[in-house]
């Protein structure tokens, strides 16, 4: 392990130990279809604004605090159109409207 991993781990142990240490702990999973980790679960340790958006945030197997964002975990409100297609459809029309778009556009 490197020093500046230590360094970073040592930081975030008293936030990891109370995350790891709560009885009944919440976990996230990620959902994300394309994330390597899809359908792992982790210890949550909250939602915040970082980068410009929010993120959930979990600590790893590792004991590592890590974050992802909060649409690629099943800590986001479930999308209405998903909820109300049950799976009948891959795409929503305005992102079938968009793709056309930029097709045009790579077209010309």
């Amino acid at each position: 392990m490197s020093s500046s991993h230590a360094a970073r781990v040592e930081r975030q142990l008293p936030v990891l130990r109370q995350a790891l240490d709560r009885p009944g702990e919440q976990r996230v999973r990620v959902t994300h279809p394309f994330h390597p980790w899809v359908g792992r679960e982790f210890v949550f340790v909250g939602i915040r604004q970082a980068w410009g958006e929010g993120r959930v945030f979990f600590v790893d197997d590792e004991g590592v605090q890590r974050s992802l964002p909060t649409g690629w975990t099943d800590a986001a409100p479930s999308d209405p159109f998903v909820a109300v297609a049950g799976g009948r459809s891959a795409l929503r029309v305005a992102d079938m409207l968009a793709l056309v778009e930029l097709l045009d556009a790579i077209a010309r």
